[in-house]
């Protein structure tokens, strides 16, 4: 069971629900269950703050992650260095499951339920930008640390979305809604999980997952991956 509802991003195809945020790791890592739609993608952005790592549990997914395409199966692993420019597709014609880590967690949990709160509640461009320039540079300056897109370049939305945000406090928009938090309320019941992970215990094993990803113990270890985990 869960105390975090799954949440769905049509605009990337993406299927959250955390397990571990920064709330019960201190900050130190923020851990979910991911499920990709067939022909789901996310376009090229870097967490300047945050190392990443995608454990593939079921299927197989397509990542670019500095230039290099890497095709990733069950039991597969690649950490993603804080800043390193990575993207992702599934074009296997079939789910994707695994179970996706950042360290430190920084505000990833509120980032993602921002993001799929846009592309579920607000007109958005194809790739879940909102349409809204006041909304762009509210969520997108508040959340800069955490994740920056590629396009346009950064040093433009340097200069662009902080006045974008200046004019959104104005007009009173928020860069996140109070409904699009997935945390469940104390009087709410527990959610069923979006997959059971003990279903792939071998591919949970290979991925470094020897504990419960309920745990608040990041895979990474002072900035290095476990053995069997590559590293780009």
């Amino acid at each position: 069971m869960s105390r975090y509802r799954s949440t769905f991003n049509p605009a990337t195809g993406e299927h959250i629900q955390y397990v571990v945020t920064g709330l019960e790791s201190d900050g130190a890592v923020v851990r979910y269950r991911w499920v990709s739609e067939p022909g789901g993608s996310i376009v090229p952005h870097t967490h300047p703050g945050s190392a990443e790592i995608f454990s593939i549990l079921q299927g197989e997914a397509s990542l670019f992650v500095g230039g290099e395409r890497l095709l990733l199966s069950a039991g597969q692993s690649v950490v993603v260095s804080a800043g390193v420019v990575h993207s992702q597709a599934n074009v296997s014609g079939a789910l994707v499951r695994g179970i996706v880590e950042l360290t430190p967690a920084a505000r990833t949990a509120e980032l993602h339920d921002a993001l799929a709160g846009i592309s579920s509640d607000l007109p958005h461009t194809e790739s879940g930008a909102p349409r809204s320039p006041w909304q762009l540079g509210a969520t997108f300056w508040a959340f800069r640390h955490d994740i920056r897109a590629v396009n346009p370049p950064i040093w433009l939305q340097n200069v662009l979305l902080p006045v974008l945000a200046t004019g959104a406090r104005v007009l009173g928009v928020r860069p996140v809604r109070p409904e699009w938090d997935s945390r469940l309320a104390p009087q709410e019941l527990d959610e069923e999980p979006l997959f059971d992970e003990l279903r792939y215990p071998v591919a949970l094993r290979q991925a470094g997952y020897d504990f419960a990803i309920t745990e608040p113990r990041a895979l990474l270890r002072n900035g290095n991956a476990d053995p069997g985990v590559d590293t780009v």
